[in-house]
């Protein structure tokens, strides 16, 4: 999908984003929960550089938040976004949004620790995993390039989705984080306690454990960057990340090289792990900033942006896990590619043939399926690298999209679809179906979705409108669609959906509910984290509470209510003031 063509769906650059150098775009978007246990709705953000054409598959990196944090954190206080701007890679930034009270944690925190959320096909790296299964859908991504690293929480769940998902993510990294399945009790918080590890080879078992396919055994890349003087977590936590990996893969304890990573000043030390031609750890051990008593200032993510969890002092972290990720490609191959040379229709049948090549190894096999009015699901082709296949005894008077699939011996796969095939004497074009299947409303983002289809298998976009908002263009993944737009002012909008096929034909615009988009804003964190923003603080008449808390609410009831647990707090977009009871705003 070209860059012009997609929806500007949130907030601009010069609004989120610190120095107007960076051109590209960053899209909102809404995760919604699936049926597996443990999702939940989420938000997340794509930044998109201004170089993405669409027309080649580039390098994805998740980027995930720590506690007491969210994913605007992690845009404005890292460089990833400036160094895909300058490289020509996806950025997704996901934000953990809400979770289950039970156990208890931190305002925003991963549960990176909970042992529901750090398994394949459950929970949080599920969710995860989705999100950037969603972005491939609407980005061409380079499935020998998916990488994620995180700070804190996002780093312990950067660390769980290396294992969990081993068979998507090609390498990962971790900025002051902990090894897989560790426990809460390994975060000290204060300087006098380092906190309570794990053995290692605790840690390895439970990786083997997780790792139980065929395609789940290789050694997974990974960085560790770690303050020598972080109070938080304590630089145990990477040096148990490092000697799990070492323990899991089989690796040799014994450097392969050791370099000198001292930058601003900073002393830094940067160790690799496995072979001289290719690593699988890499650790970057720098002297930090010493935090106080209860170690404020110690735990941050390092040398990039200045910011309430970051420290431009040293190493830069982006730069550093950019470059490892860059020489851990998923296979050291490049994915293959297939191209459809000639697509033909005699009587019944249609004749698709082509070609399929990689760079390094051999093509395993081509599948070819055709869409359309009757689809033909896919079969193997004969041939690999010249490939041709029939389909025999098709529906008349219809059309068929072929559609082929290379696969390679390691398993990386490209796809193509190639233009409409007639059989018969199909009639004069006709218009595309487009239904509206939802149409809901979380905090000020709208999100319509439903289904869209066209009998000739050319479907070219849908066009969703909000009241007189004017149409733009949705989200298209199979047979259904998705548009969000964010940042909407109060008010009831309209909705209506309309499909357009390759040929120019349209569906008839279809109205989907109407959606309310209230002026009343909510937030959800501990007491810390509301009385850091400032919405615990002294009120004065004519609020209903006047001293400290909330503008209906003193802070001994609602602390003795929620305790360290996070609740919600409300307000109008216009007012500064916040309450405990959304009713209570007047």
């Amino acid at each position: 999908m070209s860059p012009i063509l997609r929806p500007l769906l949130t907030i601009t650059l010069c609004l989120l984003i610190n120095g107007a150098s960076v051109a590209g775009e960053l899209l909102q978007k809404q995760f919604a929960a699936k049926s597996y246990s443990g999702s939940r709705d989420r938000k997340y953000k794509v930044f998109v550089p201004s170089s993405y054409t669409g027309q080649d598959r580039v390098p994805l990196v998740m980027v995930l938040h720590g506690c007491m944090q969210t994913d605007v954190n992690m845009v404005n206080e890292t460089s990833f976004k400036d160094l895909a701007e300058r490289d020509n890679f996806i950025v997704v930034y996901p934000f953990v949004t809400s979770f289950d009270p039970s156990p208890p944690r931190a305002s925003n925190c991963w549960g990176f620790f909970i042992d529901q959320q750090i398994h394949k096909g459950a929970g949080e790296v599920e969710d995860l995993h989705q999100i950037a299964l969603e972005v491939e859908a609407e980005f061409k991504i380079d499935p020998n390039r998916r990488y994620v690293t995180g700070l804190s929480s996002g780093a312990g769940m950067s660390v769980d989705l290396a294992v969990a998902q081993s068979a998507y993510f090609a390498a990962a990294g971790s900025v002051e984080g902990l090894p897989y399945s560790e426990t809460s009790s390994a975060v000290g918080f204060v300087c006098a306690n380092p906190g309570m590890f794990k053995p290692v080879s605790a840690d390895a078992l439970a990786m083997q454990k997780e790792q139980q396919q065929s395609d789940e055994q290789r050694p997974v890349p990974i960085m560790a960057i770690h303050s020598r003087n972080d109070c938080v977590v304590n630089i145990l936590g990477s040096q148990n990340i490092r000697d799990s990996w070492i323990r899991r893969y089989g690796l040799s304890a014994t450097p392969v090289a050791t370099s000198d990573c001292t930058a601003k000043g900073v002393a830094c030390t940067q160790t690799r792990y496995g072979t001289a031609q290719r690593s699988v750890v890499e650790t970057v051990f720098y002297d930090g900033k010493h935090g106080d008593l209860i170690a404020t200032d110690s735990h941050y993510w390092v040398g990039d942006n200045s910011g309430q969890f970051a420290d431009p002092t040293g190493p830069s972290a982006s730069e550093l896990q950019w470059a490892f990720f860059k020489a851990h490609p998923f296979h050291e191959s490049q994915p293959p590619a297939v191209a459809i040379a000639s697509a033909t229709a005699s009587g019944n049948a249609v004749t698709v043939s082509g070609t399929a090549s990689v760079p390094a190894g051999s093509i395993a096999s081509v599948t070819v399926r055709l869409d359309g009015a009757f689809p033909q699901p896919s079969r193997t082709a004969s041939g690999t690298s010249d490939w041709t296949i029939t389909f025999d005894n098709l529906h008349s008077d219809a059309f068929y999209v072929p559609v082929a699939i290379a696969t390679d011996n390691d398993g990386a796969t490209a796809s193509v679809s190639g233009t409409p095939v007639a059989v018969g004497s199909p009639p004069a074009n006709l218009p595309p179906n487009v239904a509206i299947s939802r149409a809901s409303v979380t905090d000020d983002c709208v999100t319509v979705a439903g289904s869209a289809s066209d009998p000739e298998g050319q479907l070219a976009s849908v066009d969703v409108q909000l009241g007189s908002r004017g149409r733009k263009n949705a989200t298209i993944t199979q047979n259904t669609f998705k548009y969000q737009e964010c940042g909407l002012p109060p008010g009831t909008y309209t909705t209506n959906a309309q499909a357009t096929d390759n040929a120019g034909a349209k569906s008839p615009v279809v109205s989907g509910p109407d959606v309310n988009v209230s002026d009343v804003q909510s937030v959800t964190a501990n007491w810390q984290a509301h009385m850091s923003a400032g919405r615990l603080r002294v009120y004065l008449a004519p609020c209903g509470s006047i001293g400290f808390g909330a503008c209906d609410q003193g802070f001994a009831e609602i602390f003795l209510t929620n305790q360290f647990n996070p609740f919600p707090l409300h307000h109008k977009s216009t007012s500064s003031d916040w309450f405990v009871r959304p009713e209570n705003i007047p």
